[in-house]
């Protein structure tokens, strides 16, 4: 018999083992009690998520239609007539076309574009 074995036969061996398994045991039910614990916050943070996402998009609207007013109001009081298109107004009132709302010259409203998820 080696020495190794005579210390486990004996049971010497024994309380070190016990100890090491033990202590791995704790270590991984501490980690499953943490995964547990914190799996509730990604969730909660995807939820915050999806709930910021109609206020995302109703400020986005919202200031998509302000900057197409003021631009068609801008145009009217420096040029004397209402733009007779949106496009009219780029470049010198508008960076670029807006894709969320139309200019209806016929009205003088800007109106919700086709397909567009703004009201």
């Amino acid at each position: 018999m080696t020495a190794r074995s005579a210390r486990t036969t004996s049971g010497l061996a024994r309380p070190a083992f016990a100890a090491r398994t033990a202590r791995r045991v704790a270590a991984v039910l501490l980690a499953a009690t943490a995964a547990v614990a914190l799996s509730g916050c990604p969730n909660k943070a995807v939820e915050e998520g999806t709930k910021a996402i109609p206020q995302a998009n109703n400020l986005m609207c919202h200031e998509d239609r302000r900057i197409l007013e003021d631009a068609v109001e801008n145009y009217t009081l420096l040029e004397g007539d209402p733009p007779a298109s949106e496009q009219a107004m780029v470049s010198a009132y508008l960076r670029v076309e807006s894709t969320l709302y139309d200019y209806d010259p016929a009205t003088g409203t800007v109106v919700p574009a086709p397909g567009s998820s703004c009201t």
